[in-house]
């Protein structure tokens, strides 16, 4: 069931993208070419061109053969594309892009700390950071300051001393 429905979704992203391709392509092709991909009377007066003897001799001519050739091409990629990220993402982008730059903080330093369960009341990050350390030190006594180091030596050597 689950093909049937990826199917049924790629099938409808399709025949969307096509009618989008066609849309785009019919404008762009009308401009450059005044050529009519949806008239069938277009397609006869290309027909009798070609039967006629004409060829395609000018870079002109070779861009329109081109374009025309690709369409099946980009109607695939185009149509995997949608069919991958989403109708509706790609629909969305836009305003999801303009939402995000309207309300994107102007800077982005954290003043407070509001964490839950903190012992019922916010701190700063520093008061947080100074925390960690004290336990820190509590946990690993090896990791001592210079003047508690010299403190433990002299008591050593005078205990020393006294024996």
């Amino acid at each position: 069931m689950k093909k049937v429905k990826k199917l049924f979704k790629f099938c409808v992203d399709s025949i969307i993208v096509l009618l989008v391709l066609i849309f785009l392509y019919r404008i762009i092709i009308l401009f450059l070419w005044k050529f009519d991909i949806t008239d069938k009377h277009s397609y006869q007066l290309m027909e009798q061109y070609w039967n006629s003897g004409g060829t395609f001799n000018s870079f002109k001519d070779c861009m329109f053969g081109l374009c025309l050739l690709t369409f099946p091409f980009m109607w695939g990629i185009c149509s995997y594309k949608v069919y991958k990220k989403g109708l509706l993402n790609i629909i969305l982008w836009p305003i999801k892009k303009i939402y995000h730059s309207i309300t994107k903080p102007e800077t982005l330093e954290i003043e407070r700390v509001a964490i839950k369960n903190l012992r019922g009341k916010d701190r700063s990050l520093e008061e947080i950071i100074a925390d960690k350390m004290q336990e820190e030190s509590k946990k690993n006594p090896s990791s001592h300051t210079a003047k508690e180091l010299r403190k433990q030596i002299s008591a050593k050597i005078g205990e020393n001393e006294n024996q």
